[in-house]
C-alpha cells in the first residue's frame, strides 16, 4: 500500500513537471543552428513575437545547459530585440530586456575568445541607455566610443565592431562626432567582412547591415546606391520583406 501511494506521488510529480514546462522547452530546439535560424526567419519576415519565443527557448536551453556559443547567441538576440523596441517606442520592455541582458553579458565577460564582442555589447548597451536616459549621453557616448575603438583593436577582422563604429558615427550628433558620409565606409567594411566569412548566426545582422548602409546612402543623397544596397539585400535573402515591400519601393518613388 505504502509502495502504491509513493508510486503515485511520484507520477504526479513528473506530470506537473511536463505539464508546467512550455512544449517548446519539451522538444528543446535549440540544438544546432535551429534557434539561429528561427531567429533569421524572425527578421527576415517580421515576425518579432517568434523572435521574442526563441528567445526564451535559448535562454531556457542555456539554463540547462551553459554554453558559449549559446551565451553569445542569447546576448546578440537580446541585442537585436532590444533595439527593435527602442525603435518602436516600446521603452518599457527596451529596459526590462536590456537589465536581463546584463546579466549576461558579465557571463560572456568572463568567457576567453570574446573580449571584443564583450566590449561591442557593452558599448551598444550603454548607446541603448542613453536613448533611456539622454542626460547622460556624454558620460555614455564617451564610454560607448573607447569600447568600441578598443573592440576594434583587439580584433580587427571582427565585423560587428565596423558596424557599431558605423551605428556611431550615423546616430551621433555632428557636435560629438557624428558624421553620416565618414559612417558609410564603416558600414560597407563590415558588409564586406560579413561575406568573407558568413556565420550562420549573423546572416540576420548582415541584411540588417545592409538597411543601415541603405539609409546612410540616403542621408548623404545618393538615393541610387541606397536602392542598390537593397537589391543586394534581396539578392541574398529574396524573402527579406521590409526590403522588398517598404523600403525599396519607397527609394524608388524617390528616383
Amino acid at each position: 500500500m505504502e509502495r502504491t501511494i509513493y508510486r503515485h506521488l511520484i507520477l504526479t510529480v513528473v506530470l506537473m513537471l511536463i505539464w508546467q514546462t512550455p512544449l517548446w522547452a519539451q522538444d528543446r530546439p535549440c540544438v544546432g543552428h535551429t534557434c539561429q535560424n528561427l531567429i533569421y526567419r524572425s527578421y527576415v519576415e517580421d515576425r518579432m513575437s517568434l523572435w521574442e519565443s526563441t528567445l526564451e527557448t535559448m535562454e531556457f536551453e542555456y539554463s540547462l545547459r551553459p554554453d558559449d556559443v549559446l551565451l553569445y547567441d542569447i546576448l546578440l538576440a537580446q541585442y537585436g530585440l532590444i533595439g527593435y523596441y527602442l525603435g518602436t517606442d516600446n521603452k518599457s520592455k527596451a529596459r526590462s530586456l536590456l537589465n536581463n541582458a546584463e546579466e549576461y553579458l558579465e557571463k560572456l565577460e568572463n568567457t576567453p575568445g570574446y573580449e571584443a564582442a564583450s566590449r561591442l555589447f557593452q558599448a551598444v548597451f550603454y548607446a541603448y541607455q542613453i536613448t533611456l536616459r539622454p542626460w547622460r549621453i556624454v558620460q555614455l557616448g564617451i564610454a560607448s566610443e573607447r569600447l568600441i575603438n578598443e573592440a576594434l583593436e583587439l580584433k580587427d577582422d571582427y565585423p560587428r565592431g565596423y558596424l557599431e563604429k558605423a551605428n556611431m558615427l550615423y546616430f551621433a550628433p555632428v557636435i560629438f562626432g557624428g558624421s553620416k558620409k565618414r559612417s558609410i565606409e564603416y558600414y560597407s567594411q563590415a558588409v564586406s567582412l560579413f561575406e568573407e566569412n558568413m556565420q550562420n548566426n549573423h546572416r540576420w545582422l548582415y541584411l540588417s547591415t545592409l538597411v543601415s548602409l541603405a539609409n546612410a546612402y540616403e542621408s548623404t543623397g545618393d538615393v541610387t546606391a541606397a536602392i542598390a544596397t537593397l537589391e543586394k539585400a534581396l539578392e541574398f535573402e529574396p524573402g527579406f520583406r521590409w526590403a522588398k515591400n517598404e523600403l525599396l519601393p519607397e527609394l524608388r518613388e524617390k528616383m
